[in-house]
């Protein structure tokens, strides 16, 4: 073998491994953003599950805000009645 053929090996190996240690190192970066991501969904849910501000709140206020104005429009649908047949 000549020194060409010599270092050609040599230099692809140094590549070889290099790429192989880049795989390796890319893998456990990924690993440690997909942790961190999935524990970010897992807060996330929990806020949206939480009774006090969570989306079962939003829901129980848009209840009471619709009873609210149930009562408030039955009220003025009597009102007016009872002006209507006050004039009749």
């Amino acid at each position: 073998m000549s020194g060409i053929e010599v270092a050609s090996i040599i230099g692809i190996t140094f590549v070889g491994v290099g790429l192989i240690a880049t795989w390796v190192r890319n893998g456990r970066n990924q690993a440690r953003y997909l942790g961190r991501l999935e524990t970010q969904v897992e807060n996330i849910q929990k806020s949206l599950a939480d009774e006090n501000t969570g989306l079962g709140s939003i829901k129980k206020s848009v209840e009471a805000q619709e009873k609210h104005c149930a009562g408030v429009t039955s009220g003025f649908e009597e009102r007016l009645k009872n002006l209507e047949k006050r004039k009749e």
